[in-house]
């Protein structure tokens, strides 16, 4: 018969060992940690604040995000997190994403610089909303013979006017007489695409009248109130909404075939307003939206607007940007490849009810992502 012999003497030296190794592996934690505790009391205020808020640091906030076109364009105001550190252009990155209606997956994707963006970063200007007149762009469609309001999206205006009201009787052979002096250089096929705001004097319900020979749309704080398109004579629709006392955006759009040109906007409410024809007093466009100066930098006609363009960026100052998809890389899971730029579109993505997502990225920071609908595709619409 064999007998197992235990060396007891032997198993408790191992047991020893284990605990002793235990014990000098637990010491040296405790003593790496007082010595990270020690480094960090030692730190000035200053740096223990920095490295307390570390991790919300060099990201961007996004103030709002709106239709700078209805094409292809959105406008961003942003700023840097408190505590971050100035950023160049080339550290900042944008990505528009979106599924389309055929459920192709779209991606556009660019840094700050300039050739990724529509117009240059700049520090970010409230618009004034008190310049008289309606900001009146003009389109020559010469040929076209439209018999409904044709696509004015990503189409640069023949001539740029400020229009004190709109009220043409209808007329044919002659251009209409312009508040800025002189006669409209068209007297049949041509376009008109109006913007700016209208003073709502007290809160009520507002009827607003459009008449026009041939078609025209109106649009009051992004709401389509008629829609009186069509081949046609002077005729008239008409709409009503609620509204508060205060500023809001109205916007019309109209077109000329060929004969009789005219185009009336009226109003009235149910606290003893009207009807009349809108007074100029009543509408205004923004500083920006029309060369004041006489310089051609307007919105819309030059990129190179007196803005305070900027290559690096501080934290705690506000900045304004313009994404084009077209100015972007682009990339989808469509087997053709890239193409089609408008993709993810204003005009797009609210004709097709879908959704989008921008997402900002610092370089060896954070990012910041923003899920949205696009309810109003009318420049300087805000999205959801």
């Amino acid at each position: 018969m064999k007998i197992k012999r235990i060396d007891n003497h032997s198993a408790v030296g191992i047991g020893s060992m284990i605990l002793f190794i235990s014990i000098g592996v637990l010491a040296c934690l405790i003593m790496a940690t007082m010595i990270q505790m020690v480094e960090v009391t030692a730190q000035t205020p200053e740096k223990i604040s920095r490295l307390a808020t570390r991790e919300i640091t060099d990201k961007i906030i996004v103030h709002d995000i709106y239709v700078w076109d209805d094409f292809d364009n959105y406008g961003v105001i942003w700023e840097l997190s408190p505590g971050s550190s100035s950023k160049n252009a080339t550290e900042l990155y944008w990505i528009l994403q979106c599924t389309d209606q055929n459920d192709l997956a779209w991606s556009f994707w660019g840094d700050f610089t300039r050739d990724n963006l529509q117009s240059p970063a700049h520090e970010f200007t409230p618009k004034l909303q008190d310049n008289p007149g309606l900001k009146a762009e003009w389109f020559d469609n010469e040929g076209s013979q439209h018999t409904v309001l044709p696509d004015l999206a990503n189409r640069v205006p023949n001539l740029i006017t400020v229009e004190d009201r709109i009220a043409w009787n209808s007329v044919s052979g002659a251009g209409w007489g312009l508040s800025s002096a002189g006669n409209l250089p068209w007297d049949d096929e041509f376009s008109l695409r109006a913007s700016g705001y209208i003073e709502i004097p007290e809160d009520g319900m507002y009827t607003f009248e459009i008449e026009s020979d041939d078609g025209s749309k109106l649009w009051v704080d992004g709401t389509l109130i008629a829609d009186n398109d069509g081949h046609h004579g002077m005729q008239t629709a008409r709409g009503t909404i609620e509204l508060e006392a205060g500023t809001v955006s109205i916007n019309l759009e109209y077109f000329e075939n060929l004969g009789g040109a005219g185009l009336i906007l009226r109003w009235e409410n149910d606290v003893g307003l009207g009807p009349e024809i809108v007074p100029a007093a009543n509408l205004f466009h923004d500083s920006n939206m029309v060369d004041e100066a006489g310089d051609a930098t307007e919105l819309g006609i030059s990129n190179l607007e007196d803005w305070n363009t900027v290559t690096l960026f501080e934290p705690g100052v506000l900045y304004e940007i313009d994404l084009d998809q077209d100015n972007g890389n682009a990339g989808t899971n469509n087997p053709g490849g890239p193409g089609v730029f408008t993709a993810c579109g204003p005009k797009e993505l609210n004709e097709h009810r879908l959704e989008g997502q921008l997402t900002f990225i610092v370089a060896n920071g954070g990012a910041t992502w923003n899920h949205f609908m696009v309810p109003d595709a009318t420049a300087g619409a805000r999205i959801a």
